[in-house]
């Protein structure tokens, strides 16, 4: 049976464009952590945890091909990633978000390991 299944990108405006998410290994120990806090550190990045439960450092920054209108300006020639993204249904923005946890700040990260009850703070030298 074929996928019929059309992502609505006239619709959601490129949402997918507007980022760049790597994954990472889930930490596991305070270094790791620490990591994390310091990827929150900087303007832009945040981590989040997908519905697999997989987490990812993401970089908010636009494709330079989208333009203004929110439309792809190589759309033939477009990279083979945003081919096939969003081509099943599940995984495109539009209509599901992709995070189950999102933290844009160390303050949220460290509100998450609270409630989680991870002991996540390291000693520093002074």
């Amino acid at each position: 049976m074929a996928n019929n299944y059309k992502a609505p990108c006239d619709e959601c405006g490129g949402k997918c464009c507007g980022y760049v998410a790597i994954e990472i290994d889930k930490p596991k120990a305070k270094k790791d952590y620490d990591i994390i806090r310091w990827y929150l550190a900087h303007q832009n990045v945040n981590v989040f945890i997908d519905h697999d439960k997989n987490w990812h450092v993401e970089f908010r920054t636009p494709c330079e091909f989208q333009s203004s209108k929110k439309k792809c300006t190589i759309y033939a020639k477009r990279p083979s990633i945003c081919r096939e993204h969003g081509t099943s249904e599940g995984d495109c923005e539009f209509f599901d978000s992709p995070y189950i946890e999102y933290f844009s700040s160390c303050k949220d990260f460290e509100a998450y390991l609270d409630r989680k009850g991870v002991d996540w703070k390291a000693k520093y030298r002074n």
